[in-house]
């Protein structure tokens, strides 16, 4: 005998697309992040070197 479900479950593509744009979107927070933290290095360097000479 068949079983019906009440829920229909998530269809793959679905779940796997999800799945990609969340992983892009954690990817992109992490360019981000490490993006900010390379400016804030760089803008010390640049001010630290005037006062050096």
């Amino acid at each position: 005998m068949k079983t019906r479900y009440s829920h229909r479950s998530p269809d793959f593509f679905a779940v796997l697309l999800v799945l990609v744009v969340v992983g892009f979107g954690m990817t992109l927070a992490v360019q981000i992040g490490t993006s900010d933290r390379d400016r804030m290095v760089d803008t010390e360097v640049v001010q630290v070197n005037p006062n050096a000479g």
